[in-house]
This record gives C-alpha cells, structure tokens and sequence, in this order.
C-alpha cells in the first residue's frame, strides 16, 4: 500500500493536515523532519517540511499506534526528499499488525497423587 492510500477514519493520513497558515499546501516541499507524538491526543507523527525557503508544520493521524511508529520511522528514512515521492512509497503496513492475542489456554496440572503406575484418577459416578 501507498503511503498515499492510508487513512485515518475513512479520511486520507497523507498528505499530513497543515496547520492553518498552510491549508492546502498538499506535498509541495521536502521532509525535515518526522517525530511520533505519544503526549497527544490520539497519538499522531508531527511533520515539519520546507518548500520555497518557509518552513511548515503539520499532522498525520492513524488508527492504531503501531501504525504509527511503522510509519514514522519510513519517514525518518526518507528526510530530505520530496513529499510527493514519499507519498508513492510503499508501506506494508499490515504485514506488522499487532495479533490480538486471545485468552491463554492452560494445561490443568495433574496432582503428583495421579502420577504413579498402574493408578489411574477416579471417575465421576454417574447416577
């Protein structure tokens, strides 16, 4: 997948959302920078590129934060290039999904009692 193609509830994680004063920039310029932002709320990567001498600042939001940090750090391979050849870069961000992990099924031990030969447990009796 497309860093292009990620998103974040159904709207687009790329390109990341400017601050304000850059609205629209889209990915005109060069990646500074890339820092995971575990202090906000949900956790997001901050952004810094330059186009034209300026310096901006933005967001990128994903579900999951290990989604994040797989991002983040393919950004942080990727500084000093364009954000519009970053955003054509492969991710293979599902290939590292976290595995829910299900309830742990344990083995009953077996009372030391139950152990010897030629002695077997009792049985319930049924009526």
């Amino acid at each position: 997948m497309r860093i292009r193609d990620l998103k974040w509830k159904e709207l687009p994680a790329w390109p990341p959302a400017w601050w304000m004063s850059d609205e629209g920039a889209g990915e005109t310029g060069v990646l500074q920078s890339a820092q995971l932002r575990y202090d906000q709320t949900p956790p997001s990567i901050t952004v810094v590129a330059t186009h034209l001498g300026e310096s901006r600042n933005g967001v990128i939001l994903l579900e999951g934060l290990a989604y994040l940090e797989i991002l983040c750090n393919k950004l942080k391979d990727n500084v000093g290039r364009p954000l519009a050849e970053i955003g054509d870069l492969d991710i293979d961000i599902f290939a590292s999904r976290p595995k829910k992990k299900g309830p742990k099924q344990v083995r009953p031990q077996i009372p030391q009692d139950y152990r010897g030969e030629g002695f077997s447990p009792p049985t319930a009796k049924l009526k």
